[in-house]
């Protein structure tokens, strides 16, 4: 009878099976917490926990703050305020007062450009002016202190000696808080985010969008952001926040309660609130 020689499994082949498997394992496991939206559940109640937290903290710091939605890179930040903060009560005052801004850059534009060209020519002094119109080559007496302070010199006509007020400016909160800057998993993004700031919901760009914002240079980039603003009296700007897998088609909504600062997270798209139905109501 034939002798059949038996030969065993070696060591090293173990350890190969075993590498295989754990790539193998790698792999998968992302794999399937997409397929069952383990990753968006996570990444929508972390985000929610930001906002209450947000909330919390404006109360605690007695200081306006906000909520940074990074809608084109999938992340998130707060921002604490370092000035007075003002917000629109709804998208037509927003966009009248975007109208004023842009009519007002080209205004400034025209002026700085006027300025510029005069530069080339001999200017006179405040007080050269004044004695000119006054006769008096001190440029003193009560006409010329009148017309000095209609100039600038004496404080009439604000200058830019006062100062320039400023609202709505903020600044990053410590990277070490919760309100430090998150990132979405890969296969999270947001879908878009509605504030009474906007008509609709806005959206990121799409990627053709993109490519053409990314051929710009850094300082004209506009990537999509959007806020929600909470103020320490105890009130969450109206805010709802659709988290999205990769494809867009599975959407879990955030929906703020701005008096009480509570957030509901709800599965589906959920409907842009009635706002006027709502102060109706309150």
């Amino acid at each position: 009878m034939a002798a059949h020689s038996q030969r065993g499994v070696t060591l090293i082949e173990i350890i190969v099976v075993l590498a295989l498997a754990a790539v193998m394992m790698a792999v998968a496991v992302p794999t399937l917490s997409t397929v069952f939206g383990v990753d968006k559940r996570r990444a929508s109640r972390e985000l929610a926990a930001t906002m209450r937290w947000t909330y919390e903290e404006a109360t605690i710091r007695n200081q306006p703050m906000r909520i940074v939605y990074d809608l084109d890179h999938g992340a998130y930040w707060v921002e604490a305020a370092d000035s007075e903060v003002r917000i629109h009560k709804d998208w037509r005052a927003r966009e009248t007062w975007d109208e004023y801004i842009e009519e007002k850059e080209e205004a400034d534009q025209r002026v700085a450009e006027k300025r510029d060209r005069n530069t080339s020519a001999p200017q006179q002094s405040v007080t050269e002016m004044i004695s000119n119109v006054t006769g008096d080559e001190g440029g003193g007496g009560a006409a010329g202190g009148f017309l000095s302070g209609l100039l600038g010199g004496g404080g009439i006509l604000p200058g830019a000696r006062g100062g320039e007020f400023q609202v709505n400016r903020f600044q990053p909160i410590d990277a070490g808080l919760m309100g430090g800057k998150k990132e979405f998993p890969s296969s999270v993004r947001f879908w878009g985010v509605w504030t009474p700031q906007f008509d609709e919901v806005l959206k990121p760009h799409d990627e053709y969008e993109l490519e053409a914002i990314q051929q710009e240079t850094s300082e004209n980039q506009k990537f999509r952001m959007a806020y929600t603003h909470v103020f320490p009296g105890g009130y969450m700007e109206d805010t709802v926040v659709y988290v999205s897998d990769e494809s867009g088609q599975d959407i879990t909504s955030l929906l703020v309660e701005p008096l009480i600062g509570r957030v509901v997270v709800e599965e589906g798209e959920a409907e842009i609130p009635d706002t006027r139905d709502r102060e109706q109501r309150e």
